[in-house]
């Protein structure tokens, strides 16, 4: 079944946790503490070349239930060049599912790697419309053929380094009720499914995917009506399976993957009674201390209330840096609105995904989903029509691409300072000798900043690539500095990347 996500209050399963919420608005989007409110010295913006924050390991977009979709579009090289290549989004990370329809019963051992996926496209099977009723065995194929074949192309073709795979349910036979949707891994099967995670690794490894991480369970808070499985409390299931069961096998078997836990819906806590990602985490980490034996990543997922549509805090999971293990968003995307490819909604992503980078200090950004037929809502960053043919991008993946395309991976975020008031936001980056920074101006009127380089000293231009109503990633003129300082204008409504290097 599709991941749908029409959240109601009722299908939340845990009732004694607790959150918050603030809103999501452009006027109601406050700077962290990472940001100082004024700037110095008459100086507009200023990066601390010397004040590093956390590393970055990427962005990327999901596939996962949406891989039969783009695997049977007739311009899926051209879709996946938008998301991979280099003249597009440039990603380096793909995060896929590890079906729960692999094992249907025990002693079922395969991953379907010897099934054909280099059909022609004519072939009547990718004439199906997988996701209507009755076609659910279809689906299943199409969707193994499809991420299979999908991550062998992006392999050979794209810069990508990290494939990363998340479970939304278990196999059925090891659950409390024995279905694909809701329910929990029963405890006697613990080690049975670490050990069908590790044989997945070993499958996918033998194809050349090798996985960078595995998640055992995505959203373990939420009891969906589609594939989905509970993993409450988190502290005596999800991390005790981690510590007694993953965590050794993986040690054994998988050393160099990493495990990513938390993964709920919300970042942080809402409704006074929703645990989310950060809560999720901290408690898994407090009473379960061996966790940090393992290479693990902590998770969260940045989607609004259900109730309010407004966003849960965006903050650290503070927990988690304090044992330095990073924090990635494995997950965001808008179900709730109408489909949009302004430049309203491209801002306002924009501002989301400064204030994770930022606010969160979270090292990844995965959107969901990369590409999907559905033009009713905000999910996909590309629309793909069931007609197999037509295709559409909006600003939202236009401004994902003005981090996406010019923040190096392995880059560490620098501290940047300026007046929050202004409606503006500007991000910093390092990587080497070479720096990127990010500018949003949510104004409809355009600014003039100085922007300096602190602490170090310049040694060339930089160059500004503009997004707005009417340009994508455009090539602005060069800047000179004077004094470590570049006198830079951001249009209105609009996303510049500048980028340059130091001596």
């Amino acid at each position: 079944m599709k991941t749908r996500r029409n959240l109601t209050l009722g299908l939340f399963a845990c009732l004694f946790l607790l959150g918050s919420c603030t809103d999501n608005e452009f006027a109601d989007q406050k700077a962290g503490s990472s940001i100082a409110t004024k700037a110095v010295a008459n100086t507009d913006v200023v990066l601390h070349w010397d004040k590093e924050e956390q590393n970055i390991d990427g962005f990327g977009v999901a596939q996962a239930g949406w891989a039969d979709y783009l695997y049977a579009h007739r311009k899926r090289d051209t879709v996946l060049d938008l998301m991979f290549g280099k003249d597009g989004l440039h990603l380096n990370i793909l995060r896929g599912e590890v079906y729960s329809h692999y094992w249907k019963k025990e002693g079922d051992t395969s991953f379907y790697l010897d099934e054909e996926i280099d059909m022609p496209l004519d072939d009547p099977f990718f004439d199906i419309d997988y996701s209507a009723d009755g076609n659910e065995t279809a689906e299943e194929m199409a969707q193994r053929k499809g991420q299979l074949w999908i991550n062998q192309r992006v392999k050979a073709l794209y810069d990508v380094d990290k494939f990363v795979y998340s479970v939304w349910s278990p196999p059925a036979y090891m659950k409390s009720n024995g279905s694909d949707s809701k329910g929990n891994l029963k405890s006697a099967y613990y080690q049975e499914y670490a050990d069908y995670l590790s044989a997945f690794c070993d499958a996918y490894g033998s194809v050349g995917l090798k996985p960078y991480a595995i998640s055992p369970a995505n959203e373990p808070e939420y009891a969906a009506s589609w594939s989905s499985c509970l993993w409450l409390p988190g502290t005596t299931t999800l991390g005790r399976f981690i510590v007694n069961n993953m965590g050794p096998t993986f040690a054994s078997k998988q050393p160099d993957v990493k495990i990513i836990f938390g993964e709920n819906a919300q970042w942080t806590g809402i409704l006074g009674f929703i645990m989310g990602s950060k809560n999720y985490v901290r408690d898994i980490l407090n009473l379960n201390t061996r966790i940090t034996n393992y290479p693990i990543i902590a998770a969260g997922h940045g989607y609004v209330d259900p109730v309010t549509k407004k966003d849960p805090a965006i903050e650290p999971f503070t927990k988690a840096e304090s044992k330095n293990v990073p924090v990635w968003l494995t997950e965001i995307s808008d179900p709730h609105n109408s489909y949009s490819t302004s430049i309203e909604d491209g801002l306002n992503w924009a501002v989301k995904f400064h204030r994770y980078l930022c606010e969160a200090n979270v090292s990844s950004i995965i959107w969901w989903a990369g590409a999907l037929p559905d033009s009713g809502t905000n999910e996909g960053l590309i629309y793909i029509a069931k007609n197999r043919t037509d295709y559409e991008t909006g600003k939202r993946y236009e401004t994902f691409g003005n981090f996406t395309r010019y923040i190096p991976v392995g880059s560490r975020r620098i501290s940047a300072e300026y007046n929050t008031d202004q409606g503006y936001m500007v991000s910093g980056y390092k990587n080497g000798n070479s720096f990127t920074a990010v500018a949003i101006n949510t104004n409809d009127t355009e600014k003039t900043l100085d922007l300096l380089i602190n602490n170090t000293q310049t040694t060339g231009p930089i160059v500004g690539h503009l997004t707005d109503a009417t340009h994508k990633w455009a090539t602005l003129d060069t800047i000179q500095p004077v004094n470590n300082t570049y006198v830079v204008t951001l249009p209105a409504k609009s996303v510049v990347t500048f980028t340059g290097n130091v001596e």
